[in-house]
């Protein structure tokens, strides 16, 4: 199965081409292409994502992308010189329906038309778009972009889900130690996988592929989130997962190179000042997550530190350093915990955070000390992030369980939980 992939959950604009198969018990999946465009530049200015903003770019970008994912994937060509100076031999009512499906998406239109006016149909056998979670604003013009296509191409089209694409980009490589000829999914299961990026921090209990059940989440900000509103404090910059990775491994190597007695784990030379920061939930009974108060409690020291002296940028890596140290503490933690108690043969990590090599490493070693016998698995970093390889994989999944797919019938749902 070939298939073509979207995704506009936030503030990437992504397109992927990928062939899959050996079903649900032994996937195996070819990367043809992996097209991101990101938005960083554009909402940097802002210390965040714009919604109505990343809505544009993503309505200015989808058309490129795709050009670029069909290219990369040797699946562009173009129609007829014919067709292309004479578009009357396509019917007007099948223009007339593309121009309804994007009615509310006023610069994407012109451009998907031009599109398909220019280029065949790709030889593809399943369009997949993430219909959420996500920003509402930011996930329509995917969606409808892929609704036209679906119907002007006349390809099946299905609605994946961003967490389960996170999930899925645990098997988008080769396992470390296994041919892909031995994979047999059903072996990995009960999973525990931790999917933690810029809006979510979620255990999930996996006793298959599409059976999930959530044991626990954020009850406030997310993981990535509180990175995010931390690097604000800081003056870090924006993406602040990768200005808190960054500043910390800054702090460490100057901790690792000093000879000086008083510069110990988080104590800022010459002050006074021993940094310690709160583990939110971490002895709670459950497996939900906080991390609302860690970033309070940044803030709260900053302004005290602010009292007698400047903020450097000494203190400033310290303080990166204990902020991402308290997350992956609760991280592991809860995740391990959850681990044990529902007797997993497999643990996972994805999302967006889980790019953050401090994480990565820790929660590596904890997994091998603590759960010898489990296995752990980390995507490729590509995949992390967001992405539309992951939603091709996604996608491929579940067409497997769905029978009757339409673009018709495909909607954005901003608010879309794992069933």
């Amino acid at each position: 199965m070939t298939i073509l992939s979207i995704e506009t959950s936030c503030d990437e604009t992504a397109a992927a081409v990928i062939e899959a198969e050996g079903g649900m018990s032994r996937p195996r999946f070819k990367i043809l292409s992996n097209i991101v465009s990101s938005q960083v530049k554009i909402h940097r200015p802002y210390g965040g994502v714009v919604p109505n903003l990343a809505k544009r770019a993503h309505q200015e970008n989808l058309a490129a992308v795709l050009k670029k994912a069909l290219e990369e994937a040797k699946l562009l060509k173009k129609n007829p010189k014919s067709e292309i100076r004479n578009p009357k031999q396509i019917p007007n009512t099948k223009y007339q329906i593309l121009n309804t499906i994007l009615e509310r998406e006023e610069i994407l239109r012109p451009k998907v038309i031009q599109f398909v006016k220019k280029y065949q149909a790709p030889k593809i056998d399943l369009i997949a778009v993430t219909r959420g979670p996500g920003l509402a604003p930011a996930l329509w013009p995917g969606v409808n972009f892929a609704r036209a296509l679906a119907y002007f191409w006349g390809k099946p089209v299905i609605g994946a889900n961003h967490l389960e694409g996170h999930i899925a980009a645990n098997w988008l490589m080769p396992i470390s130690g296994i041919k892909n000829s031995e994979l047999r999914i059903k072996n990995y299961f009960p999973i525990i996988c931790l999917i933690v990026s810029g809006g979510h921090t979620q255990l999930i209990l996996m006793k298959g592929l599409g059976k999930y059940k959530l044991i626990g989440e954020t009850r406030d900000d997310a993981a990535g989130e509180c990175f995010d509103k931390t690097a604000r404090i800081l003056g870090l910059g924006y993406p602040g997962g990768p200005a808190i990775a960054r500043t910390a491994e800054q702090w460490k190597s100057e901790i690792r190179n000093s000879k000086s007695e008083t510069n110990t784990k988080y104590k800022i030379p010459d002050t006074k000042y021993q940094i310690h920061l709160p583990r939110p939930m971490i002895n709670a009974k459950n497996y939900d997550f906080s991390f609302s108060g860690l970033k309070t409690a940044v803030l709260y020291l900053v302004k005290e530190i602010e009292k007698s002296q400047k903020l450097t940028e000494e203190i400033r890596a310290a303080i990166a350093a204990e902020c991402q140290q308290a997350v992956i503490d609760v991280l592991i933690f809860k995740t391990l915990k959850a681990a044990k108690n529902f007797r997993a043969k497999t643990v996972m990590l994805s999302g967006g955070v889980a790019a953050n090599k401090e994480l990565k490493r820790q929660i590596a070693d904890a997994a091998k000390k603590k759960i010898p016998n489990s296995l752990f698995l980390i995507p490729d970093s590509r995949f992390c992030t967001d992405n539309a390889v992951m939603i091709a994989a996604a996608g491929y999944f579940a067409s497997r369980r769905v029978k009757s797919i339409s673009w018709q019938t495909l909607k954005a749902d901003a608010n879309l939980r794992l069933a």
